[in-house]
């Protein structure tokens, strides 16, 4: 099934970054080489997509991949170090969703910026202080043995919440 990925490229500071390269490697992938590119599909009924994918005025790229693979992604950009993301999944389908919310595990003291959830959810909402989303700030996520990992673009300052919520 092809499944929808979005991302959204940020530097440190939250500013979207324009033009990069956002590259897809089936596993086991080279992250030297860029090799092997995965098949990148620009719409859910499988029309070929560029691969890398160059992402929008806001940072933001829409990338449809089936979803029964493991992708490593690859961000290059003159604005960034080159940033790797490896054994990504973007899950299966299921055949009923159901609603989750929790708060994800993890300090708020202004450093970290990784939190944690014990679920792995299909869609996944974050509210930051008060219901502002999470997407204004850029995150990330992977799965790794099992756990779902979010990795915020700029640290939660003390006194700062963070909810998760979605569909599994």
């Amino acid at each position: 099934m092809i499944l929808r990925k979005d991302w959204t490229v940020q530097t440190a500071q939250g500013q979207a970054v324009a033009g990069a390269q956002v590259y897809v490697l089936t596993q086991p992938a080279d992250v030297d080489t860029l090799t092997p590119l995965a098949t990148v599909y620009s719409d859910s009924s499988g029309t070929p997509g560029a691969n890398p994918a160059i992402t929008d005025g806001l940072g933001q790229v829409a990338l449809y991949l089936d979803n029964s693979q493991l992708y490593t992604f690859v961000v290059i950009s003159p604005l960034l170090d080159t940033q790797v993301y490896p054994d990504q999944n973007l899950g299966n389908a299921p055949a009923t969703s159901s609603p989750f919310g929790e708060t994800p595990a993890g300090v708020i003291n202004g450093v970290n910026r990784t939190f944690t959830l014990t679920v792995i959810p299909a869609l996944l909402y974050l509210q930051y202080n008060q219901g502002v989303l999470v997407p204004n700030v850029g995150y990330t996520t992977q799965v790794l043995g099992g756990i779902f990992t979010i990795t915020l673009a700029i640290a939660p300052q003390v006194g700062d919440t963070l909810y998760a919520s979605g569909i599994l």
